[in-house]
């Protein structure tokens, strides 16, 4: 009986303790990175940070500009198009600069023409990261498989270095302070968690509660009755 005790703990927080430690793992960066950074959108509106709106931005002295090279193209409808009964926007080709510097590769964005959200939303912001500036932009379309999705981060540093890093949803394992950014900036599309996504579903009584935090517990717990129902049999 107390064999089985064992083994059957055993199950329970083998099935368990996966999940556990990657959620474990995604509460932990969160807290590091809030910890370490202060990160804010660098564009206001009515006093309130907000997605990029305009095409140039003075951030720290230094002048940063979106310049929309047009490509004749027009954008597929979203669901957010639809609902709100506005036009497909244009694709443009974005530049930015940086003091009057082309900084990057200019990459295809798809214009808004909804009223909420600006004409950038989802596609590029500007964010400040302690002293430094961030420039995010997405570089898969909306019909793009998550698995698929790009992102790239122009830095910008007290100097006025200029460095750039690209992301992939695949790889954002090694670079869990862009995810952040990602997700700051709106551009993420839908929600990503760090490493994996187990905390980005909607939570329920069966997981998280019961599955694994409930079975991983009972697993120990009948582990640790069978220990010591052993250990007194000793005796």
């Amino acid at each position: 009986m107390r064999k089985n005790v064992c083994i059957f703990g055993l199950i329970l927080f083998m099935i368990s303790v996966i999940p556990l430690l990657l959620m474990v793992r995604e509460v932990v960066t969160s807290w590091t990175i809030d910890l370490r950074y202060t990160i804010e959108q660098a564009y206001t509106e009515q006093g309130f940070p907000t997605t990029i709106n305009v095409q140039e931005i003075d951030i720290n002295g230094r002048l940063i500009e979106i310049v929309e090279e047009p490509t004749g193209k027009k954008a597929s409808l979203t669901s957010w198009d639809s609902d709100e009964g506005v036009e497909a926007g244009d694709i443009v080709k974005i530049h930015l600069l940086v003091d009057g510097q082309d900084v990057t590769q200019a990459d295809e964005i798809w214009l808004s023409n909804r009223e909420k959200g600006g004409s950038y939303f989802s596609w590029l912001d500007i964010l400040t990261v302690n002293d430094k500036i961030a420039i995010v932009q997405r570089l898969t379309d909306d019909d793009a498989a998550m698995d698929d999705r790009r992102w790239k981060i122009i830095w910008i540093d007290e100097k006025g270095k200029i460095t750039e890093d690209e992301i992939s949803y695949q790889e954002r394992g090694d670079n869990p302070l862009a995810v952040q950014l990602i997700k700051v900036s709106g551009t993420s599309l839908v929600a990503m968690g760090y490493y994996s996504d187990i905390l980005m579903g909607y939570p329920s009584i069966f997981f998280p509660v019961l599955y694994p935090v409930g079975t991983g517990l009972v697993g120990i717990a009948l582990c640790s009755m069978a220990f010591r129902r052993r250990k007194k049999h000793l005796k």
